[in-house]
């Protein structure tokens, strides 16, 4: 008990003294805020009687009143500035023009006249053929490509973006369209000089060491110079034509006012309005150089970027000398596809011994030539829609360079998870799939039979899909040509409108598909899809990880709560959907429908009722009275006598009233 008595006591005492320490804190803790804060107030008393005495304000003064209007007002010191920019002068950041061309009525007048005279020579030549009996399609398409090629500059361009028109020109047309010699005299040398001058900012000796003025390249839109920039990088030189923008502006005018014509005459009313539309923009894109060189360097910067594509590329341009007319590239070297292909199919031996010296591999190429095309056509933001054998250089081993990127076409991630879609089914022998990816490609679809265009598109697939499968078929039998031919014929047979971008898409796979065929003819093209696939997919896996790990900066922290809200908003919209259909008591609406239902039934049966008494008393009745029937027949005594009749009219206007009342209250009773 002691023991117990002493440890009790010790501990009061501890607590005792820990609450007189604790004590003595506070308080010095309360003496220090009490010196800082008297601290605080001398020296603000101080600063306002330092102020005071600069402002000349004397002791017991409330007012402001300064001692001396001089001495208050002095200048005081400015923050610097650049000293160089006039605030009247115009500083906003300047903005490209947008080229305009357009075309007075005298020239279209005139345009229109060579119209009328080309479109008589076609009609000759069709006549004499017919007169002796060779009047052919085959024929007849080249009639109008002489035609074109005999009407000048502006007419051979047409008759090029006419041949991608495979939507409205039969096949025969649009192959030998794309056989038009774009060879056309040079402009003078002058005017080149001139608007290299005018893109440079600068003559001509300040920014060559040398110059050819002989163009190694004339055609219908621009010429082409080759030439030494003053550190001695050799260059290629795209002249645009003087005057072709307004030339070709006239042409399309004249064009719209032939074809309004023909609308009158023999084609539906707004049938060309999409077409002059969108030959115009082909055209009148084509002129835009600046345009051009943004898609080349695009593209030659996403093949860079690519490893796996690196073996292709694009030529590098030189932006600080080129604008909307004048395009300066680097000088590219090598091998025209055209002179290979022709090597091959002529068995030239000295050039395909020249091919193999240089380490040209013609399997290879056309491997790779698919491989870039796939690129372009799912992957870039953009595809090279003109990929004929002169826009490709091939250098030694297997090299390829893309130029002329004038046409270019581009999709949004929808459309291209369609043609990817298409793409895959192929690949797999899907044809179901393929005929639906191939639809909503063509969506939307106008007023048609969507079940026998869906049977006839499938039965296409099915031909080519035999062809590809067979080991005894040609190998332009297992190209997609044929069947992307037959697709168009079928769309243009059932007055399927075409986008334009869908057009370039389709042109594209049919060249690139039709020269990697002609380089290898063992080539298969579904194969060689899914190794596209392989190596895509690594690309996508390698820009997924990039992607993730942008997102792992803090700097990207906002774009994921952003998208954590988005999610949460859109989680708050479904739950408030399903909230709102849980509310929603289905059976008494299916009870009220039953009941309405069976009112209008009810209302029919009891009419047809009242009609056949009353057409039966009348006609019977009738010939009681009268000795004869007011009709030939019970129809015709129905139709003529009792429908008519404003008596039997009243009595089915208060049957249907009833009903109606019955049907109202129905749906104002509220069901628990």
């Amino acid at each position: 008990m002691a023991g117990n008595s002493v440890g009790g006591s010790d501990r009061r005492a501890s607590r005792v003294d820990a609450a007189k320490r604790r004590s003595k804190k506070r308080k010095k803790a309360k003496r220090a805020r009490r010196r800082r804060l008297e601290r605080t107030q001398r020296a603000a008393a101080a600063g306002v009687e330092a102020w005071r005495r600069r402002l000349g304000i004397t002791a017991g003064e409330t007012e402001f009143r300064p001692r001396d209007l001089e001495t208050l007002l002095q200048p005081l010191d400015r923050p610097p500035g650049l000293g160089v920019v006039s605030r009247d002068e115009q500083t906003s950041p300047p903005r490209r023009q947008q080229e305009v061309f357009k075309a007075g009525l005298m020239r279209s007048f005139n345009r229109l006249l060579i119209w009328i005279t080309g479109a008589f020579r076609f009609a000759c030549f069709v006549l004499w053929d017919w007169l002796r009996r060779r009047n052919t399609r085959e024929r007849r398409a080249v009639h109008l490509r002489r035609t074109f090629e005999a009407m000048g500059t502006t007419f051979i361009k047409l008759g090029q973006q006419l041949s991608m028109r495979l939507d409205l020109l039969p096949y025969a047309y649009t192959r030998e369209l794309e056989k038009m010699l774009d060879r056309v005299p040079p402009f003078p040398t002058d005017q080149a000089f001139a608007a290299i001058e005018q893109a440079a900012g600068k003559p001509m000796g300040e920014v060559f060491s040398a110059f050819d003025p002989d163009p190694i390249g004339s055609a219908s839109v621009a010429c082409v110079y080759q030439g030494v920039l003053i550190d001695g990088r050799r260059v290629a030189v795209k002249v645009r034509r003087p005057g072709i923008g307004r030339r070709l502006a006239a042409d399309m005018r004249a064009l719209g006012w032939l074809l309004k014509l023909s609308e009158v005459i023999l084609l539906p009313p707004g049938f060309t309005v999409n077409f002059i539309y969108e030959l115009r923009a082909m055209l009148m894109e084509e002129l835009d150089f600046v345009r051009e060189a943004r898609f080349s360097d695009d593209f030659r910067r996403a093949l860079r970027k690519a490893k796996q594509l690196r073996y292709a590329s694009a030529p590098r341009v030189h932006f600080d000398i080129s604008n909307h007319e004048v395009m300066v590239t680097e000088f590219v070297t090598g091998v025209w596809l055209t002179d290979i292909l022709t090597a091959i199919e002529t068995n030239d031996r000295r050039a395909l011994a020249e091919l193999e010296r240089r380490n040209i591999d013609l399997q290879i190429l056309a491997r790779r030539f698919l491989l870039i095309s796939r690129f372009g056509n799912f992957e870039h933001i953009f595809f090279h829609a003109d990929l004929h054998p002169a826009n490709i250089l091939i250098k030694s081993g297997n090299k390829i360079v893309l130029i002329d990127f004038g046409s270019c076409g581009s999709f949004t991630k929808k459309e291209l998870l369609i043609w990817r879609r298409l793409f895959d089914a192929q690949s797999l022998d899907d044809v179901g799939g393929m005929v639906q990816a191939a639809i909503a490609v063509l969506e939307p679809l106008p007023p048609m039979d969507k079940d026998e265009f869906a049977q006839r598109l499938e039965a296409v697939f099915w031909n080519d899909l035999y062809a590809i499968k067979s080991k005894h078929s040609e190998w332009w039998e297992r190209i997609s040509a044929k069947i992307w031919i037959s697709f168009l014929k079928l769309a243009r047979e059932f007055n399927i409108p075409m986008r334009l971008n869908t057009l370039r898409m389709i042109r594209a796979i049919m060249l690139a598909d039709t020269i990697a065929a002609r380089l290898d003819h063992d080539l298969d093209p579904y194969r060689e899809y899914r190794f596209y696939e392989k190596g895509a997919g690594k690309r996508a896996k390698k820009r997924l990880r990039k992607r993730l790990r942008r997102l792992a900066r803090p700097g990207k922290f906002t774009r994921l709560e952003q998208g954590f809200e988005s999610a949460l908003k859109a989680i708050y919209q479904f739950q408030k959907t399903l909230d709102s259909l849980a509310s929603i008591r289905f059976l008494p609406l299916i009870g009220k429908a039953a009941t309405g239902a069976l009112a209008a039934v009810g209302f029919l049966v009891k009419t047809s009722v009242l009609l056949v008494a009353a057409t039966v008393a009348v006609h019977f009745g009738a010939r009681i009275l009268f000795g004869e029937y007011p009709q030939p027949n019970l129809i015709e005594t129905a139709r003529h006598e009792v429908i008519p009749n404003h008596t039997f009219q009243v009595v089915v206007l208060i049957l249907m009233l009833i009903d109606a009342r019955k049907i109202v209250y129905r749906l104002r009773d509220r069901d628990g």
